[in-house]
């Protein structure tokens, strides 16, 4: 059986062809390569997803520092959370579905256990204390109130200026420009296969 890429040499007559065919194999590759590390980025509603999480962290991890001034914070994160449990599970499962795309099954909850520490731990070192007690309660109050859904929730999050971890950097969106807006050399080669079509 011969191998699939073929060497190219003298007395092969199928030369330019196998070569052909071992440069689309290393475009493939190159291609496959690429979408490996975009998809490593985080997309809009990964962000989403984890500044939801982000929100409801800080709000647990303050309703504890806050316990000696603000009881009502421990209380009304306790219903936010009750009233908003099937948003705050679906953004979970948003960002478990990308921890196991980039690691597998296993591997993925792990990192996502560890994604969900790191966040805790970012709050705990007291990410949140430029927030007084008093404005963290506001906050848990207002998502007592709010719509029960995830486009809510998200809002409050940047409300409160929560900046989530994306330590894989947020995935650039495609630049598309009009024909009109194309670069010089792309108008001027549109106008010469325009005039040839016309003679």
């Amino acid at each position: 059986m011969q191998s699939g890429i073929a060497t190219f040499g003298p007395g092969n007559g199928n030369g330019v062809y196998n070569m052909k065919k071992t440069l689309l194999v290393a475009g493939a590759i190159a291609a496959l390569a690429g979408t490996s590390a975009q998809a490593a980025c985080w997309t809009p509603q990964q962000v989403a997803a984890a500044k939801v999480r982000d929100f409801d962290t800080m709000l647990m991890v303050s309703s504890l520092r806050c316990r000696f001034e603000s009881r009502q914070l421990a209380n009304d994160y306790n219903t936010m959370v009750m009233r908003h449990r099937g948003s705050l599970s679906e953004m979970n499962r948003m960002l478990g579905a990308r921890f196991k795309a980039a690691y597998g099954e296993r591997e993925g909850a792990n990192q996502l256990d560890r994604y969900i520490t790191q966040v805790a731990n970012r709050y705990g070192a007291g990410t949140a204390e430029q927030l007084s007690c008093a404005s963290l309660a506001s906050i848990a109050q207002a998502a007592t109130a709010e719509p029960q859904t995830s486009e809510a929730l998200i809002a409050l999050a940047e409300r409160a200026g929560v900046v989530p971890l994306t330590p894989e950097g947020v995935c650039r969106a495609p630049i598309i420009m009009a024909d009109n807006q194309a670069p010089a050399y792309r108008q001027a080669g549109l106008v010469q296969v325009a005039a040839r079509g016309r003679k």
